[in-house]
């Protein structure tokens, strides 16, 4: 007896109907009419399309599912046929597993079993802990519901303009300050800020949850659960905001998509007026922080459709189109499997604008998940190379190697007539043919550098002898005049000394004048004694003149430690300020892997971006090559410690050079031009020079390779 006669032997008498509380909504979309199905128990919903519906309300308790059946033959909905009656019962025991009706079936039959097995296959894979992994915690409705009388009115016409009103003011008060912004992201990824915007994502991701929820229950849709979510081994907020798509409105459906990124634009515009408004510190680094994360994090995911987050079901509602990943890669799987395979050609009733959008954000799906990967992996390894290796492995995994097998193994299983063979031959095609074009895929024609923008020319400016500084006449980033006054210093012991000085000197005068005439060998004496005090007079006179301190050339003004000079007691020849000028040139350091692959030479040309202004490149040339690569000198600014990507520590505890832990070739450029010029030097950018072309093959060998070997030396 086959499982078909058993399901309908089983199934065929029984008088079963949907259950009474179940909720149904009709809305229109691209394929025609779906129906949405709301459970008020378990809170999920189920799309029916027209068909489906029809053969759902036909099943009542008046009738047997056999008597059911033989109604929709009656009808026309389906055909006497044995794939038709299979899929009916199909169907029936898939509205039990959901829910939606009971059969009166005990726990060891056949469909208990089935239940089980389809249960244990949702398990999701062991990779996906590191990717997204969702934690229950509780249920938040009640909750929500009590706070919505406070918070409600930000979903409102009112709640609107005053979002824009609110936008409108950041926007303005940020004009001019853009550069500032620019040039403090590059902080970002510093080992000091990491702390900070962990704990700012954690957060923010939060109050994002909280936005959908209570938009959500603001028009009357429950929230059943909330919890955490691991992305990336980050703890993040998640609410089950399912309800939303039994409302009506697709105008109601759209303000709970956007709700949380509504939410968190207020959150990040207050912190925008709190960046706006403080000196650095913890505050300002914090506000900036929230600005960075809702901007980008909300680009890279939230709104961006191509990511299944906010703006994927949003872009879903507006087009009309339930499932859009699923029917994407369905449609391509056809396509794909009728021209490489022969099967049938797939058949459809799709418009041409939607066969278009399944045909183009397939593709667009995979290849933004493809680089976004790459992009997130890279940052990791150029921070932590082991972290960073590990991410990449586990996306490789993820996205390339469990695809790639699974796609394989079914063609090497198709037993379809007719097909099998040549299945098979293009499973053999695609396992030597694939990792070959990969590996020869180029990705790179160019090498990237971090630089550091140096001075032309560099004045020190040194305490001339001990003592105190009284008062600054200049500010750090200062543009000074040749004989400007810089600093003032002060040693009560040298004053106080040029002081008694004089007295003695004033004291011998008034003695020789009054024995001038009277006694010659006492006269010369004095004479002795006041050409000694003249000289020691003007000694410290010159001492004291020296410690008013006076630029000795035109430039800018650079002190690292201003606020700590204040008061301080300087030793003799301790630096207090540098005059630097002519800031056009560029200090950048390759690693042995760079230099292997430039062939650089004086006058070879160089495109730069500095970190404050990314968006206009400037031209270089290369002035001057080091004979050697070395360890030492890599400026602070271009290491891990300050956000850059070279791993040093640093040579002193106010050194502004690093040691780093592989040797680096120095290279001096000349910029064309160079922004916030009145700045100084400092100034950190990305420096690109042309290369010979790099494959993906050797790029993964080198790094696997140096990655092995580094663990195997420590």
């Amino acid at each position: 007896m086959t499982e078909i006669s058993r399901n309908e032997r089983v199934l065929g008498p029984l008088r079963v109907g949907l259950r009474r509380d179940i909720h149904f909504t009709r809305q229109d979309t691209r394929s025609g009419p779906r129906y949405i199905a709301h459970d008020p128990v378990t809170f999920q919903n189920h799309a029916f399309g027209v068909a489906d519906y029809q053969v759902l309300t036909a099943i009542v308790r008046q009738r047997s599912l056999t008597d059911t059946f033989d109604l929709l033959v009656q009808r026309g909905q389906l055909d006497d046929n044995e794939h038709d009656r299979e899929g009916f019962y199909r169907f029936v025991l898939w509205l039990h597993s959901t829910g939606l009706l009971h059969l009166p079936i005990a726990n060891g039959d056949l469909l208990y079993e089935r239940h089980v097995r389809r249960q244990a296959g949702k398990r999701p894979p062991w990779y996906q802990v590191f990717m997204s992994y969702r934690i229950p915690l509780g249920n938040p409705d009640g909750f929500l519901r009590r706070a919505l009388p406070f918070v409600g009115w930000l979903f409102s016409l009112k709640g609107l303009l005053l979002w824009a009103g609110l936008i409108a003011l950041v926007t303005w008060k940020c004009v001019g300050r853009f550069d500032e912004l620019f040039a403090h992201s590059a902080t970002m990824l510093s080992i000091a800020n990491l702390p900070l915007l962990w704990g700012a994502l954690v957060v923010l991701k939060a109050i994002h949850e909280f936005g959908h929820a209570f938009a959500c229950r603001r028009f009357g849709a429950a929230v059943p659960e909330m919890g955490i979510v691991l992305i990336m081994m980050t703890p993040c907020a998640y609410v089950d905001a399912s309800a939303s798509w039994r409302l009506m409105s697709r105008r109601q459906r759209a303000v709970v998509a956007l709700g949380g990124m509504y939410v968190e634009s207020i959150v990040a515009a207050f912190a925008a007026l709190v960046w706006l408004g403080t000196p650095p510190g913890f505050a300002h680094d914090l506000a900036f922080n929230v600005v960075a994360l809702a901007s980008v994090v909300t680009v890279l995911f939230n709104i961006n459709p191509l990511m299944k987050y906010d703006g994927y079901y949003l872009f879903s509602d507006v087009v009309g189109v339930f499932n859009l990943q699923q029917r994407a890669a369905a449609y391509l799987n056809s396509w794909v499997a009728h021209l490489a395979l022969g099967s049938p050609r797939p058949r459809d009733s799709y418009a041409p604008s939607e066969r278009l959008l399944y045909a183009t954000y397939g593709p667009a799906t995979f290849v933004y998940r493809v680089f976004l990967a790459f992009g997130i992996t890279t940052l990791v390894m150029l921070q932590w190379p082991g972290a960073g290796l590990f991410l990449g492995a586990v996306f490789l995994y993820a996205l390339a190697l469990m695809p790639a097998w699974r796609l394989l193994r079914r063609l090497w299983k198709n037993d379809e007539p007719g097909l099998r063979t040549r299945s098979r031959l293009v499973a053999i095609g695609l396992a030597t043919i694939l990792p070959i074009c990969v590996g020869i895929l180029p990705i790179s024609w160019h090498v990237t550098a971090p630089g550091i923008l140096d001075p032309h020319t560099r004045e020190s400016v040194r305490a001339p002898t001990a003592g105190f500084v009284r008062e600054f006449g200049v500010r750090n980033g200062a543009l000074v005049g040749e004989n400007d006054l810089l600093c003032e210093l002060g040693n009560p012991d040298l004053e106080a000394r040029c002081e008694e000085m004089r007295g003695e000197l004033l004291a011998e005068r008034e003695s020789l004048d009054a024995i001038e005439l009277e006694d010659s060998t006492q006269a010369a004496m004095h004479r002795s004694r006041i050409t000694y005090l003249e000289a020691g007079v003007e000694e410290l006179e010159q001492r004291l003149q020296a410690m008013v301190l006076r630029a000795p050339v035109a430039g800018t003004v650079t002190s690292a430690e201003e606020l700590a000079w204040q008061g301080r007691f300087l030793q003799q020849g301790e630096e207090l300020f540098q005059i630097q000028t002519g800031h056009r040139y560029l200090r950048v350091v390759l690693t042995d892997e760079d230099v292997s692959r430039t062939q650089l030479e004086i006058g070879s040309p160089a495109e730069v971006r500095f970190a404050c202004n990314p968006g206009m490149p400037v031209h270089a040339e290369v002035r001057e090559i080091r004979a050697a690569a070395s360890r030492e000198e890599i400026p602070l600014p271009l290491t891990m410690l300050a956000g850059g990507e070279v791993y040093a520590k640093p040579l002193g505890e106010h050194s502004a050079m690093a040691i780093a832990d592989q040797p680096y070739l120095h290279v001096l450029l000349e910029v064309e031009t160079a922004p916030l010029a009145s700045q100084g030097a400092g100034l950190t950018a990305r420096v690109r020079f042309g290369a010979r072309v790099e494959l993906f093959g050797s790029w993964l060998q080198r790094r696997v390779l140096g990655f092995l070997n580094s663990w195997r030396m420590t």
